[in-house]
């Protein structure tokens, strides 16, 4: 092997130096793994390494150090040590043992140009080591690039824990020989043709490579400088490791057969290799970077916005955007080389298999929109795992590429792109309101909203109309619950009349057959608002206003359809008919009022029952307490003359949704692993110390309804774990 020319600096010497100690050493099991990328470099280093080390003093005519080039049609380094050994079977040394070379393996570099499945059968040979390990009794050095080496770190850990060290030279990347134009096993895309490069490097390249001789070393002030953007960059390094780690546990997923798709992003990340290596144009830089985000922007809108989805997407648009600014602000063109007009073109001939719509790079304000939207995305999941994003941040972040993208549109830019960027402005500044700056961001969130109106035709599009309408009653309505203080108590008057109004504009976009849960749900959210205005203007009229858009709600909202939805609006309308009986109308009428309420609650109750506490959007215990309050106030109000039985049968009601709210509350302990004792501030608990009340009470109306046979019949339901502290209050 003979040794190049090179000059090597002082730092890489020392690197050197020290990997040449540790293989001189010659342990058993010793696992390197030398990272360099400039090839050159490597093969003035490597042949060295052979020099010194394979033919030391020895009595033993046997190679110490052995260097093997990988084979490429089947990377497996353990089986081209295995196939060099059995072609030279150490010799008898009189029945001494003799111990094994050591072998250095070349040519990792060079998988980068064949297939995702070469590459991936390359890496799977390394996690394969524990099988292997016979033929590591001496050392083994591995010589890669600085990307190979964190693909191996992420996609091959069990090769990685058995390493005995790393030795990283200097040195900036250059262009495997012989591996310059090969573009067969790439990916597939279309429409690159027009592109132009702007850089020189090219023929530079060619020029090497066809003489197959190392470049003749330049002073650094001879040398045209790159430019920064299609040289690998740590943001780019990153992605092409987020990329790699999730090809490996998808390959690796059990019962999850691989397929093109699996494959795509792999095959890009070459394109996107083969075009930063030979200096291709900015543009065609961020078109493959484009298509590489599209990969995983159609796995999220096919439901799977995993968080390693989500990063993936927004690294990849993040790098186009980049790109596209670092092409506008390139001051000269420079001429396209033929080299490069010929890999673009051989890359637009086998490269056909991308979707039609990444053939061309869209406005910067409609990726500005995508990427807030996978950062809003982000700020939403809720996996809980030690990594996860904060979502303040995320937040902030699309909110402010929401603003960017809307300063990036004129009046040329379609009008659907304003009102899109405004819609997604306002939801996410909505949900920044949810953690902090509540007025300030809903605020925010009404302008955003109605700029989006304002573009937005109610007849040529009524379902974002409605939408939009819906989001802004929304916005208003959050305005006016309490939280920041307002200016005025009247503030919160207007913000709900406003929100009254945006939501029947919504109401008559939406048609009922056509859209029945987006119908009911507007409906409900109008319940509520009404609701909410009389408890500020007291008025029959706005209860009743409230019952009525609850009870439409409920015509779509079905048990069988939305269970949670359907018993959420229960619940909603059996408060609505609680405060009608008790703060407007008459006996016979209040009467009515709260045998509708005890319906409506006993409907909420019973599907809640069904459901997952997670599934729902409102206390359960509160509606068992509310409903236990209805049927006492049955049995024990003047204005209700009922017969004995009746009352005892509404005392026997009221206490039964009673106690189900402390039995509620020991499971729900039992869930916590607590105790009784416990101190837990949670809606679960105040709603225990109410019902706690409201079962002294019931039993008193026992008592005082039915004498001492009464109350004895009341406390016989007791659990025996609630009876000391039921009496204790007696």
């Amino acid at each position: 092997m003979s040794i190049p020319s090179q000059k090597v600096s002082s730092s890489n010497k020392q690197i050197y130096q020290r990997l040449k100690q540790a293989i001189d050493l010659n342990l058993r099991r010793q696992i390197f793994i030398a990272a360099c990328d400039d090839l050159y470099l490597r093969d003035c280093l490597a042949a060295r390494l052979h020099a010194e080390l394979a033919t030391q003093d020895s009595p033993i005519d046997y190679p110490r150090f052995v260097s093997l080039e990988l084979d490429l049609s089947d990377p497996n380094p353990w089986g081209s040590i295995g196939a060099w050994l059995t072609q030279h079977q150490p010799p008898q040394n009189r029945g001494n043992y003799s111990r094994l070379p050591g072998f250095q393996i070349l040519g990792a570099e060079h998988l980068s140009r064949h297939s995702a499945a070469v590459q991936w059968s390359f890496l799977s040979y390394l996690r394969d080591i524990e099988a292997n390990l016979q033929m590591c009794e001496s050392t083994l050095l591995l010589w890669v690039s600085r990307p190979w080496l964190s693909s191996i770190e992420q996609s091959a850990p069990e090769f990685w824990h058995w390493r005995t060290g790393v030795f990283e030279f200097e040195g900036e990347p250059t262009l495997a020989k012989g591996d310059f134009g090969h573009s067969e096993d790439f990916g597939h895309s279309q429409g690159l043709g027009s592109l132009r490069d702007k850089g020189d490097s090219g023929d530079k390249f060619l020029r090497y490579s066809e003489s197959g001789q190392s470049p003749i070393p330049q002073d650094e002030s001879s040398q045209v400088p790159d430019s920064p953007s299609r040289a690998p960059d740590a943001k780019s390094v990153e992605l092409a490791d987020l990329v790699l780690a999730s090809a490996s546990g998808e390959l690796e997923a059990e019962n999850t057969p691989a397929s093109k798709d699996n494959f795509l992003p792999l095959e890009t990340l070459q394109y996107i290799e083969l075009l930063q290596e030979h200096q291709c144009c900015s543009e065609a830089l961020a078109l493959a970077y484009y298509n590489l985000g599209n990969c995983y922007r159609d796995r999220i809108l096919g439901g799977d916005a995993s968080p390693q989805n989500l990063t993936i997407a927004i690294r990849a648009i993040e790098q186009v955007i980049g790109y596209l600014e670092l092409d506008s602000n390139l001051q000269e063109n420079q001429p396209q080389t033929d080299e490069c007009a010929r890999l673009i073109a051989q890359l637009t001939q086998n490269l056909t298999d991308y979707a039609e719509e990444s053939h061309s790079l869209p406005p910067i304000s409609d990726l500005l929109n995508d990427l807030g939207t996978f950062y809003w995305m982000l700020s939403r999941d809720r996996t809980h795992s030690l990594n996860a994003s904060d979502p303040v941040s995320c937040l902030e972040r699309s909110i402010a590429l929401y603003l960017e993208g809307l300063n990036r549109t004129d009046d040329q830019s379609p009008p659907q792109t304003r009102v899109r960027l405004n819609k997604n402005l306002g939801i996410a500044a909505a949900d920044l309101a949810r953690y902090q700056d509540k007025t300030e961001n809903l605020q925010q969130a009404v302008a955003a909203y109605q700029q989006a109106l304002l573009e937005l035709d109610p007849t040529a599009e009524p379902q974002q109309y409605a939408a939009a309408q819906n989001n802004l009653a929304t916005a208003y309505w959050n305005l006016a619950q309490d939280g920041e203080p307002l200016a005025k108590p009247s503030e919160r008057i207007v913000y709900l009349k406003s929100a009254i109004a945006a939501y029947t504009t919504a109401l008559s976009c939406y048609s009922p057959e056509r859209e029945p849960l987006n119908y009911a749900g507007v409906q409900n959210n109008l319940g509520t608002t009404y609701w909410n205005l009389a408890q500020h203007e007291p008025s029959e009229l706005l209860t009743v206003k409230a019952i009525e858009a609850y009870c439409e709600a409920l015509k779509y909202r079905t048990r069988e359809l939305v269970p949670a939805a359907a018993a959420a609006t229960y619940n909603n309308l059996g408060t609505a008919y609680w405060h009608l009986a008790n703060q407007f109308q008459q006996k016979q009428a209040r009467t009515e009022s709260l045998q509708q309420a005890i319906t409506a609650y006993e409907a909420a109750v019973d599907i809640a029952g069904k459901l997952d506490r997670t599934q729902l959007t409102f206390d359960t215990s509160a509606a068992r307490n509310n409903l236990g309050l209805a049927h006492y106030q049955l049995a024990t109000d003047p204005d209700f003359a009922v017969n004995k039985a009746l009352q005892t049968s509404h005392l026997e009601a009221a206490l039964h949704h009673q106690l189900q709210v402390c039995a509620g509350w020991g499971q729900h302990l039992n869930d916590k692993g607590l105790a009784y004792g416990d101190q837990l501030n949670s809606p679960t608990a105040d709603s225990r110390q109410t019902a706690l009340s409201y079962i002294v009470k019931t039993i008193r109306a026992f008592y005082s309804e039915c004498g001492l046979q009464g109350q004895n019949l009341a406390l016989s339901k007791v659990p025996g774990d609630l009876l000391p502290e039921i009496l204790r209050r007696l």
